[in-house]
């Protein structure tokens, strides 16, 4: 089995992961001896305990499943108020909407459903329809 060592920096920074590369190695010692030639570097020297090695197999999937980014974004509810949900980001600024527990609150826009938003004021407004969802909840999220 051949192995390569991966060494990163990651942090987070206001609510935001912080991930730099640093390299590949061909051991685990090599990768070690980089972090001293870092560690006393501008920026890593003030997160010296963000380094991490990982080992890797070679020639092996170490991500199997796909991925998903989610967002908020505003919905209108039944008494005309805009509501904060969670929604999942599709190419062409289209969201489906992931949203269980106050599903029955919502207006024209539910659970699953697929919309269109705009951005007003650094928020995502959902304005259209794209796909009705079939109303049964998927279970594979």
């Amino acid at each position: 089995m051949r192995t390569v060592f991966i060494l990163h920096h990651s942090y987070e920074l206001g609510g935001c992961n912080e991930t730099k590369l640093i390299g590949a190695y061909s051991t685990k010692e090599q990768a070690e001896l980089a972090i001293t030639r870092l560690k006393d570097k501008n920026g890593f020297k003030y997160r010296p305990e963000a380094f991490e090695i990982s080992e890797y197999e070679l020639d092996q999937d170490n991500w199997t499943e796909g991925f998903s980014t989610i967002t908020t974004i505003q919905v209108k509810s039944k008494d005309n108020a805009w509501m904060t949900v969670q929604a999942e980001c599709l190419p062409n600024n289209q969201y489906q909407i992931w949203e269980l527990y106050d599903n029955d609150l919502l207006d024209e826009f539910k659970h699953l459903d697929i919309v269109e938003c705009e951005e007003r004021d650094d928020d995502l407004f959902a304005f259209k329809l794209v796909s009705k969802s079939d109303t049964s909840p998927r279970n594979d999220r």
